[in-house]
């Protein structure tokens, strides 16, 4: 009994070969946000958190800043990698997010550090290619006895 064993392709469970190559989309296309390329969805308060514990790592000293280059604007990147001091890790504790305009998300969140209490302020914008933070803010108490300096006006 001689049993002959054939291979066969199953082609209702195999994916369809493209002769094809995907098509190029220019610079221009991609920055204003052809049909082509999905609209980032808007994010959830998990995910604003998830991001900004990714920025207070890098603000801490925990992550490397070129990790987060493009989660984050122009100022804020040069901000966060300029010279770092030794800084205790900072614990997120509770955020709150709003929606002021369709394309922006503003967070802000209880830090701790030390035992002491900080807050954190950050703005989201929806570009193209993602959502990217364009303000970021740790704010801490003044010392005592410590003036506060204004700004010329």
């Amino acid at each position: 009994m001689t049993e002959e064993h054939r291979l066969r392709t199953l082609s209702h469970c195999e994916a369809p070969r493209r002769a094809e190559r995907p098509p190029t989309v220019t610079a221009q296309e991609h920055r204003r946000g052809d049909a082509r390329w999905p609209v980032p969805r808007h994010l959830e308060a998990s995910e604003v958190g998830h991001l900004l514990n990714m920025l207070l790592e890098a603000y801490d000293g925990r992550r490397p800043v070129p990790q987060i280059r493009g989660l984050v604007g122009p100022e804020v990147y040069a901000g966060l990698s300029g010279p770092h001091l030794t800084r205790p890790r900072h614990r997120m504790h509770r955020i709150h997010t709003c929606t002021p305009a369709p394309d922006v998300i503003e967070a802000c969140a209880r830090v701790e550090a030390d035992g002491r209490s900080f807050a954190l302020a950050a703005r989201f914008t929806r570009t193209p290619a993602g959502w990217q933070c364009v303000r970021f803010a740790l704010l801490k108490p003044q010392r005592p006895g410590q003036r506060t300096q204004r700004a010329a006006a």
